[in-house]
């Protein structure tokens, strides 16, 4: 099943193109307001829960009126308050019948007291106010409505943002007041910028159907989102593959799909070999974490290359016995141009490149960098080191033939630094750049708050100007290819969100790279892997901090055990 991250406009034409091939929006209503239930019976027990559905004037009301019918038909005790929506329309009437009490807000001082009541007894409160719609600040009496909503929640909501389809038993959702299950989106997120409305209360589980909305995928907005679940509505596959979106949001399967083979007769050379170029005096552990995200790739043979004076240090690592070894001169540790001879003896045996870990930003390293890669900047003569192409073809290109190759942290610290137009001297399709909101800063000249606003936007444009594959990392990790197409990866978590997590990514992206796989598909495909890794060692460990990075890789095996 292939799952679409859509704008409200593109989700709007899409629900016009099922209704028109038959599925009609009854229809669809009925199966948000049934996926909204069925997570809520997957949670909460029926003789144990009190259900307040808060219930607004459009579609997203009519999606909450469904889930209390369905939720009263279950045994749950159903209360809807109805803000600006007729209690005598026939999706009301049916709540009725089903055994669901209407109650109408008029914002009168009983009406507030009863509404009070009900979310201190409740277990389960559905935001069904407000959907993708939004286009004005929250004002009375929906954002006094909020604020008694929000004084019952004593605590923030779980961070975690996961999953597609369906939640699973969680009992750490529930918190010591009522939950809050959000209907496609909570009520004040703008659904295309992400902006959040002062009034907006965060969800614990956020029911969204069909795709997630970009909106959802931008801070702040997807810090209020709580747990996402992606729900199908019934939307025929034809109609999806025909519609428009703004990018992939990759699932389970479509993931699965992409690991590569294992054949039995394989041996070490048919896996690929994978070579980690990076660290320096300051940064140690970088190029080591690279090293095992490769490893955990299922590559056949990984090398890591540092200077000298790190080795020592790195061959004891307990977690570094498979890989081999390439010392590279340096000056106090940080590589120096020199490296570049050693390289090229080394690099025609291997499939992938990964580099840039821990490399520092030293002057002379940034050189190593430049020159490695083949850049010279405007009027500079070629550097001449011994392996210099000579004929006048080739005068433009690079110094090495490199391998399909990851840039990842000072490598991409030193292509902004770079003074010249890197992006014209790369070989079009070959890198993989792995950027986090800092580094994208750097290399576009945008500010940090630029880069998250547009994330989705600023990925695909800068894959196309670059002809390389970007990987913007952050929650959601947006993976865009030269071709416009984009990937999103369904986590977001913040045991992530630690030093040398990328480092891991990059060398598990590489170690991909090395077995045969495209740059897009092994990045997006690293990207989903690491983040499934991440999810699956918080749940391990029953929390989301405290986490060094080197307790992720082992995880990767886990994760591809998981898919397949």
């Amino acid at each position: 099943m292939s799952l679409f991250v859509y704008t409200v406009e593109q989700m709007r034409a899409l629900e016009a193109a099922a209704d028109r091939a038959g599925h009609t929006y009854h229809a669809m209503m009925e199966r948000a307001g049934r996926a909204v239930a069925e997570v809520i019976a997957t949670l909460w027990d029926a003789q144990e829960t009190r259900v307040v559905v808060l219930v607004g004037p459009g579609n997203n009301g009519g999606d909450g009126l469904v889930a209390g019918r369905v939720l009263a038909g279950l045994g749950y005790q159903v209360a809807a308050f109805l803000w600006k929506r007729p209690a005598d329309e026939a999706r009301c009437q049916e709540a009725r019948q089903a055994g669901v009490s209407l109650i109408p807000l008029a914002g009168s001082d009983e009406g507030w007291r009863t509404l009070d009541r009900a979310l201190h007894r409740a277990s389960v409160v559905v935001d069904a106010l407000l959907g993708t719609g939004v286009s004005r600040p929250i004002a009375e009496p929906l954002s006094t409505l909020l604020e008694r909503l929000r004084a019952v929640r004593q605590r923030p909501p779980r961070r975690e943002a996961l999953v597609w389809a369906q939640a699973t038993p969680h009992h750490s959702l529930r918190p010591r007041g009522p939950a809050l299950v959000a209907v496609d989106l909570p009520t004040g997120l703008n659904a295309d910028t992400g902006a959040v409305d002062p009034a907006t209360v965060p969800a614990d589980i956020t029911v969204t159907f069909a795709g997630p909305k970009v909106g959802m995928l931008l801070p702040p907005g997807s810090d209020v989102l709580g747990e996402l679940v992606v729900a199908d509505i019934g939307i025929p596959p034809q109609v999806t593959s025909a519609a428009e979106h703004a990018g992939e949001f990759m699932a389970p399967d479509a993931a699965a799909a992409l690991v590569p083979a294992r054949p039995r007769s394989g041996h070490k050379g048919t896996f690929g070999r994978v070579l980690v170029v990076g660290g320096s005096a300051n940064f140690v552990g970088a190029p080591a974490l690279a090293a095992e995200g490769a490893v955990r790739s299922g590559a056949g043979l990984v090398t890591l290359a540092v200077p000298t004076a790190l080795a020592e240090a790195l061959t004891a690592h307990p977690d570094l016995t498979s890989v081999t070894w390439l010392m590279l001169p340096h000056d106090l540790g940080a590589l120096r141009p020199e490296a570049i001879k050693v390289l090229a003896e080394a690099l025609p045996t291997y499939n992938a490149l990964v580099l840039g870990m821990g490399l520092g930003q030293e002057p002379i390293t940034q050189t190593f960098v430049h020159e490695l890669l083949g850049l010279r900047a405007p009027e500079a003569p070629r550097p001449s080191i011994g392996f210099v192409r000579s004929s006048a073809k080739e005068a433009n290109s690079p110094l090495l033939d490199l391998p399909p190759t990851v840039l990842d942290a000072d490598a991409l610290n030193a292509l902004a630094a770079f003074e010249g137009p890197w992006e014209e001297q790369l070989p079009a399709g070959r890198f993989v750049l792995t950027p986090h909101p800092g580094e994208m800063a750097r290399l576009t000249g945008l500010d940090v708050r630029e880069v998250q606003a547009r994330r989705l936007e600023l990925a695909r444009r800068q894959a196309q100007a670059w002809r390389q594959v970007v990987v913007l990392k952050g929650a959601f990790t947006v993976v865009a290819a030269p071709d416009g197409r984009v990937s999103v990866s369904p986590f977001a978590h913040p045991i992530l969100a630690t030093a040398g997590t990328g480092d891991v990514l990059a060398g598990l992206i590489g170690g991909l790279l090395a077995q045969g796989m495209a740059p897009f598909d092994a990045a997006r495909l690293g990207v989903y892997l690491h983040g499934l890794a991440g999810t699956m060692l918080a749940r391990r460990i029953e929390g989301d901090r405290g986490m060094p990075a080197s307790e992720l890789p082992p995880f990767i095996s886990e994760a591809f055990a998981a898919l397949q």
